[in-house]
């Protein structure tokens, strides 16, 4: 996970969840994701090269292609050595090395999307992935073999923001 608390906060709720039933997690992300993780209950972290480009930027394009490409083997290398069960990616740029490497190195594949509308990263990866869950029965901009398949299951919500349920807002 990565890129804005968004996405990682999410992938943060699942990861207390399976380190509660006994679930050993590494978190891998980059620079800018790993600002927002200092809570995220990893044993491990791997840090990885992501970028994002905007659309007819050729410049940009060819420098995230870049990056990618080495956060995929910085990802491969470290599932090498630490031979994950399962990837679970949450969306963002950063998430898209990782689950390159996965499902290169034929690993289980999650991604879970957290709006209405599916973003430009799991939208690449939703056709390749084993598993497709999303937060609403709306998965605009998904192709239809994606809908058919998506598991709703919400949004993971971190027990301190649960706990806030039924409070009231002070402005």
């Amino acid at each position: 996970a990565g890129g804005t608390g968004g996405h990682l906060f999410p992938a943060q709720a699942l990861a207390e969840a399976l380190t509660a039933r006994g679930w050993r997690i590494a978190l891998a992300t980059d620079e800018r994701g790993a600002s927002y993780a200092s809570s995220f209950p990893a044993e491990r972290r791997i840090p990885l090269s992501a970028a994002t480009f905007k659309s007819g930027d050729p410049i940009g394009m060819a420098r995230a292609a870049f990056h990618v490409f080495s956060g995929w083997n910085q990802a491969k290398d470290a599932f090498r050595r630490t031979r994950p069960d399962v990837v679970v990616g949450f969306g963002g740029y950063p998430s898209l090395p990782a689950l390159m490497a996965a499902l290169s190195g034929k690993i289980p594949t999650v991604i879970h999307e957290q709006n209405a509308v599916l973003g430009r990263v799991n939208r690449f990866l939703a056709p390749r992935v084993t598993e497709v869950a999303c937060a609403f029965p709306t998965l605009e901009k998904a192709k239809p073999e994606v809908v058919a398949r998506a598991h709703v299951i919400g949004n993971p919500v971190r027990p301190e923001i649960r706990a806030l349920y039924g409070k009231p807002f002070a402005a």
